[in-house]
């Protein structure tokens, strides 16, 4: 998703802006005392498990931010809002094709936008898991290990939900439902009207976004934290980098109400 991107460097540079917009009046006394010692992230209490509370809310967030954007930028999602919403829901998930592994989206929709989506979920839950959110990577770690299967699972039970469930693209939308609009839509372009459903989200999602989620990892404890913030003492493009380095965190810090850069184990 290019445009969690975007969204993530514009909320990025005015938060900047912001702080950098106060000054203080010339004549303003200013006092100087000695900076007192901040606490580590990394030794905060943790509850010892998932919360559960804050990670369902959160999802549920940014599954409500997903279903906005289509509706906002997909005519054909638009006119499929009104109607019977049990009886349409049902009749699209009854007639979702399992037999084949294409859906006809385009190729950076399934295979880069699904699995992005896969990563921001997973990094949903790894924020919520206190387990491991302070650490990290580390295959070593039984923790971190049992954490991905964990992630896998919850990100397995999203993918499912986002194609098939009660707040899903079959339910507001009805994709692979034929309609109207699609019959005349492709009928104009004098391409087959074929049912848009498939195997290739259900599985990408989960598969694609687990490795995403570990390659992200990595660059945030080899490249991020082991050279650019071991190197660099601008905030300002440390933060940036953050951003740059790990694009699904970004968003998923967003739905927590957190700065796109913020990470757990360290300021």
């Amino acid at each position: 998703m290019l445009s969690v991107v975007v969204l993530c460097l514009l909320l990025m540079s005015v938060a900047v802006q912001a702080q950098t917009s106060v000054e203080r009046p010339a004549d303003e006394a200013v006092s100087v005392s000695p900076p007192a010692a901040r606490p580590v992230l990394g030794a905060s209490k943790p509850s010892g498990g998932i919360r559960w509370g804050s990670l369902v809310l959160q999802w549920c967030f940014f599954i409500a931010i997903e279903h906005t954007e289509r509706i906002l930028k997909e005519p054909k999602t638009r006119e499929q809002l009104s109607g019977p919403f049990f009886h349409d829901w049902l009749s699209t998930v009854s007639m979702y094709r399992f037999d084949r592994w294409d859906d006809n989206d385009k190729f950076v929709t399934s295979y880069l936008g699904h699995p992005t989506q896969g990563a921001i979920v997973a990094a949903i839950f790894w924020q919520n898991d206190d387990h491991v959110r302070f650490s990290d990577q580390d295959f070593h770690s039984a923790a971190y290990r049992h954490a991905l299967l964990h992630t896998f699972a919850f990100v397995t039970i999203d993918a499912v939900q986002w194609k098939l469930g009660p707040v899903s693209e079959a339910s507001i939308g009805n994709v692979g439902l034929p309609v109207h609009w699609w019959d005349r839509e492709c009928k104009a372009l004098n391409a087959p009207c074929v049912p848009r459903t498939g195997l290739n989200d259900l599985v990408l999602n989960e598969v694609g976004g687990i490795a995403m989620t570990i390659g992200y990892q990595w660059l945030d404890k080899h490249l991020q934290k082991g050279m650019i913030e071991r190197r660099v003492h601008n905030r300002a493009l440390i933060d940036a980098t953050r951003v740059l380095t790990n694009p699904p965190q970004a968003m998923a810090n967003i739905v927590r109400s957190r700065a796109p850069w913020f990470r757990d184990n360290r300021r």
